[in-house]
């Protein structure tokens, strides 16, 4: 009986030996084929897996390593030989374009999962998802690169759930290579978009935000409006500081898709610390002057051009 207890001992050892060393290991990528980024039949069994159906878009090494990070990190690490390589606007605008795939390999992750059920009663997910650099460690890094979003979205029919819109990479938003999630917007009869909210700033602020929407269009996920400066937190450095932040709604209307959607900012302001500012506000503030302001601006759909700020926005200031 010793003797078993002894070898149960050993084998208990060495499993968690293994378990340590393996939990230390340089994180691996996979090499697959560029057909992954191209649109594809694609069907994932119900219950529908958010997880597997990320692995099914990009099948690379996948990886939960929660425990070594301390925070919530799974990950699939893929790369691909020679591929056609494509520019993609990080809003950061301090690295310049992020090119993808990433020459050294991509570490995809899953962000969210949203539910819809149109009129009809058609049911179907879309999932958020971010690329950033891969890394042997499994890291995120750089404040001012943003991670690069992506888009799918799964309709449920009789044999599965069927992608319907695959959008591989929007654009980079946030900081530290990882993207916000997405949140869902109705715009319109059954038409659901995704707003953004990128902060970004220097250490110790102030952060700045900016809010960006993305849309189904022509059978693609691509950004169709932007509005800068839509909310400012205060600086540990600043002598006067100031701050605002934003809302916004989608009023209902006649318009039966792409309907106008309202900004409204409310914040301080200081004629000494008028940095990040809507110029409209900070033209019409007087020397030696700060109190409290608000501005509504009007963002209209305008086609191809998509969503356009309607001036003059309204601006109160005390």
């Amino acid at each position: 009986m010793k003797s078993i207890f002894c070898l149960l001992l050993l084998a208990s050892t060495l499993f968690n030996n293994c378990y340590a060393q393996n939990d230390d290991e340089d994180l691996k990528k996979i090499t697959v084929s560029d057909t992954i980024l191209k649109a594809r039949n694609l069907i994932i069994p119900g219950p529908f897996n958010a997880q597997k159906a990320l692995l099914k878009l990009f099948p690379g090494k996948y990886y939960n390593i929660t425990k070594r990070s301390g925070y919530q990190n799974e990950l699939i690490n893929w790369d691909i030989k020679t591929p056609d390589r494509k520019s993609y606007i990080d809003v950061n605008g301090y690295q310049g374009d992020l090119l993808f795939p990433f020459e050294r390999g991509v570490a995809t992750r899953l962000m969210n999962v949203m539910d819809f059920k149109d009129s009809t009663g058609l049911q179907y997910k879309v999932i958020s998802f971010n690329h950033s650099e891969y890394d042997e460690e499994g890291l995120q890094t750089s404040r001012f690169t943003g991670g690069l979003l992506g888009l799918a979205k799964f309709a449920l029919t009789k044999e599965g759930w069927k992608l319907r819109i695959f959008q591989p990479a929007i654009g980079g938003y946030g900081a530290f290579s990882n993207s916000p999630t997405p949140k869902p917007v109705l715009i319109g009869e059954d038409q659901y978009a995704f707003m953004i909210e990128h902060m970004n700033g220097g250490g110790g602020g102030p952060f700045f935000s900016a809010l960006f929407l993305i849309a189904g269009t022509n059978g693609t996920y691509q950004q169709i409006m932007s509005a800068y400066g839509v909310k400012k937190t205060t600086g540990a450095d600043e002598e006067v500081p100031t701050s605002w932040s934003s809302e916004y709604s989608v009023p209902l209307s006649k318009k039966k898709y792409f309907r106008d959607i309202i900004i409204t900012t409310k914040g301080t302001y200081a004629s000494s610390n008028l940095e990040g500012l809507p110029e409209s506000v900070s033209a019409r503030i007087k020397p030696g002057k700060k109190g409290k302001y608000s501005i509504t601006t009007r963002y209209v759909y305008k086609g191809s051009k998509g969503y356009e700020a309607q001036v003059p926005a309204a601006i109160v200031l005390n």
